[in-house]
C-alpha cells in the first residue's frame, strides 16, 4: 500500500514540475508576472528554470515505474527544490509583495520536506 501512495505522490510532483517547466519555457512573460516577479524580467533565466524543472519532472516520471530510480531521483529533486527555497528565502524582499514571497518560499519548503520524506521512505523500501 505504501508503494502505491508513494507512486501517486511521485506522479503528482512529476506533474507539478513538468507543468511549471513547460509554462516557464513557453510562456515566460506570464510565468514571470504570476510566479517569478523578482525584479527585472530575464527570459533566459526563466527558460533555464523551465529546463531544470522539466528535467526533474521527467526523472520523477521515470521513477514512478522504475523503483530502483526512486531514491536517487527523489534526493536530487529534494536538493534542487531545497536550494530553490533558499533562493526564495534570500530574495523575500525582491518579490512583488511580501505575502507572495513568503507564500512561494513556504510552498517550496513544504515541497522540499515532502520530497525528502518520499526519498527516505523509498530508501527504507529498497
Amino acid at each position: 500500500m505504501r508503494h502505491r501512495w508513494s507512486s501517486i505522490a511521485i506522479a503528482a510532483f512529476d506533474g507539478l514540475f513538468a507543468a511549471l517547466g513547460i509554462w516557464a519555457a513557453v510562456g515566460s512573460g506570464s510565468f514571470t508576472r504570476t510566479l517569478a516577479d523578482f525584479g527585472p524580467r530575464n527570459d533566459h533565466l526563466v527558460h533555464d528554470f523551465g529546463a531544470a524543472s522539466i528535467a526533474i519532472g521527467v526523472g520523477l516520471l521515470l521513477a514512478v515505474r522504475r523503483t530502483s530510480w526512486r531514491t536517487p531521483v527523489l534526493v536530487v529533486a529534494a536538493i534542487w527544490n531545497g536550494l530553490h527555497a533558499v533562493s526564495h528565502l534570500a530574495d523575500l524582499g525582491e518579490a512583488r509583495s511580501l505575502a507572495v514571497g513568503i507564500g512561494e518560499a513556504g510552498l517550496l519548503v513544504v515541497g522540499t520536506g515532502a520530497l525528502a520524506l518520499l526519498a527516505f521512505a523509498s530508501r527504507q523500501d529498497a
